[in-house]
């Protein structure tokens, strides 16, 4: 069995501006609906033929969007979604309320934790990461009925980041590394997961689970962007899509 996780964020039906962050790099990520449901229908048909890969939708930030839009698309294919939620913006503007949260639960869906302000974690002191985790953490267990599972804003993370999340009740973390490769830290399972990046059509998803080829030149891209980050810069989000957003 091959697992592969695929990352997404916000959907809009005709603008980005409807749900979620509202910023240059949030728009990088942002898919129309429609699109969204072609991706959707062309894994079903391809994991039903395929039986051999399963395929996990994933949702990065909180938007407003994971409700109205995703989850109604996940469900009519028979499908549930983890959503991963920026704690600090529950009950604000284009974001999930209290409510919402509760009715995504309630419908099968699995709540997840994205820390609470979407800062980059590494940039914060320690201190700042364990209130980070704890802060996410309180404000979704009323939504978690099994693990505890969380997502790590904008990929970057470190063995304090790790263990921090362990520390606040974490037992599952999922990374922007893209590989199908399952690691441990901490005897924390860590995921990777593959970017969907706005102009992604369903022929892109499906060379991402089609093709093992396709998803080591992916992780080769990522590397090499890995190495250079520091060096990039304010350019190193307009680099990235560049890069991952075709073959």
């Amino acid at each position: 069995m091959v697992k592969i996780a695929l990352m997404y964020h916000d959907l809009y039906i005709q603008s980005g501006t409807e749900s979620g962050f509202q910023n240059e790099s949030a728009f990088q990520y942002k898919i129309q609906v429609d699109e969204f449901e072609k991706h959707v229908k062309a894994v079903v048909d391809y994991c039903r033929e395929h039986i051999e890969i399963q395929v996990d939708f994933t949702f990065d930030d909180g938007g407003v969007s994971f409700l109205t839009l995703a989850a109604p698309i996940l469900e009519k294919y028979g499908l549930k979604g983890t959503f991963f939620i920026s704690t600090e913006y529950i009950n604000t503007p284009l974001f999930l309320t209290s409510a919402q949260l509760q009715e995504l639960s309630d419908r099968g869906h699995h709540i997840g934790s994205h820390a609470h302000s979407h800062k980059p974690l590494t940039a914060l002191s320690e201190n700042e990461i364990t209130k980070e985790w704890a802060n996410s953490v309180n404000l979704i267990k009323p939504y978690i009925t099994a693990n505890i599972s969380a997502s790590i804003p904008n990929g970057d993370e470190n063995s304090i980041v790790r263990k921090r999340a362990l520390e606040a009740g974490i037992n599952k973390l999922y990374t922007s590394v893209p590989t199908t490769q399952l690691k441990r830290s901490y005897g924390v399972p860590i995921f990777g997961r593959y970017v969907i990046y706005q102009g992604m059509t369903s022929t892109d998803v499906i060379a991402i689970i089609s093709n093992k080829h396709h998803r080591n030149k992916l992780f080769l891209k990522w590397k090499l962007l890995s190495l250079a980050k520091n060096i990039l810069g304010n350019k190193y989000n307009k680099i990235k899509v560049l890069l991952f957003k075709r073959n």
